[in-house]
């Protein structure tokens, strides 16, 4: 019994480390997709598409990957 009540104290922390994780990532998704505004608005196209393609490729991109590994 000690070893589930274990495992289940296991779980609470990882899901509470999960739900950091994510705010964490909303937050530096927000911050990307400010970030290309910004240097849109400045007359900086090559900074605002470079904000563009991270947030693209490996913020949006994560995501997708994540959706479509959970449909196989």
């Amino acid at each position: 019994m000690n070893d589930v009540l274990h495992k289940v104290e296991e779980l609470r922390v990882l899901v509470a480390e999960l739900e950091a994780l994510d705010r964490q990532r909303v937050e530096m998704g927000d911050r990307l997709v400010d970030l290309e505004h910004y240097f849109r608005m400045a007359g900086c196209p090559e900074l605002s598409q470079q904000a563009l393609d991270v947030f693209m490729v490996v913020y949006a991109g994560r995501v997708l990957e994540l959706a479509d590994g959970m449909r196989g």
